[in-house]
């Protein structure tokens, strides 16, 4: 039921998803050398960074199962998470993207965990660059399998739209009122690994605000007006 619930949210997330624009997105694609890279597949006005969050590294390995189907491609793989009890929310990945322009921005990914790897990860958010806020958790049931379309729909949350420092973490966390990590199928152990493809920010274009042009007709009556003020100006001086 829990997992036809995330379905069901990521469904939705990826309607929205579909009608926007894309500010960023992360394919792990080949660059032109054809080597794998962390830089995005593409930004809007290039403003968009990859980083890891404490010890964690990252490798390539295949997208297999993705929602990415390009030939070639692949996922990106992060390992080194905090030993069992420890580090709560402080190992993972980073993700900044500059979203000046654009507003109700919508995150969606894909992420497949191995059986040892943390069940539960936390989304962070900042708009300031320095302050972290949990906006929502995640929990996989299931392990090397790809949940696709996994996201959060930052439209309401106030600072997010038009942000030159806004960026997301996804970190490992304590399972829910304990002080312990929860494997995803198997006992938790710092060999897990976290596979994350298709990391894309979505938002739609902020309006440009015209000034409005006064119609003839307006600019006409305002030069009538004036007019009569200019004839009522003289006579009194006359007078």
């Amino acid at each position: 039921m829990y997992l036809t619930s995330i379905l069901l949210a990521a469904g939705l997330l990826l309607a929205g998803a579909a009608q926007a624009d894309t500010v960023a997105l992360w394919g792990f694609n080949p660059d032109r050398t054809g080597t794998p890279t962390t830089k995005p597949t593409y930004t809007d006005h290039g403003g968009a960074f990859f980083s890891t969050v404490g010890n964690v590294t990252t490798t390539f390995a295949s997208q297999s199962g993705s929602s990415d189907t390009t030939a070639g491609s692949s996922a990106l793989n992060s390992s080194g998470y905090a030993a069992q009890g420890t580090g709560d929310r402080t190992t993972g990945v980073q993700f900044s993207v500059d979203t000046s322009g654009f507003q109700d921005i919508v995150l969606t990914f894909d992420q497949r965990n191995s059986g040892t790897a943390s069940a539960w990860t936390a989304l962070r958010y900042t708009i300031d660059g320095e302050n972290w806020v949990e906006a929502t958790t995640f929990r996989m049931v299931r392990d090397s399998v790809f949940v696709k379309g996994l996201g959060f729909d930052f439209s309401d949350i106030a600072g997010v739209d038009d942000n030159a420092n806004f960026a997301v973490q996804l970190v490992s966390m304590f399972a829910p009122n304990t002080q312990a990590y929860a494997g995803t199928s198997n006992n938790y152990g710092t060999a897990g690994t976290i596979r994350y493809d298709m990391v894309q920010f979505a938002g739609s274009l902020i309006p440009e605000v015209v000034p409005e042009v006064p119609e003839p007709a307006s600019i006409a009556l305002t030069l009538a007006a004036l007019g009569a003020m200019g004839v009522v100006v003289r006579r009194r001086k006359q007078a």
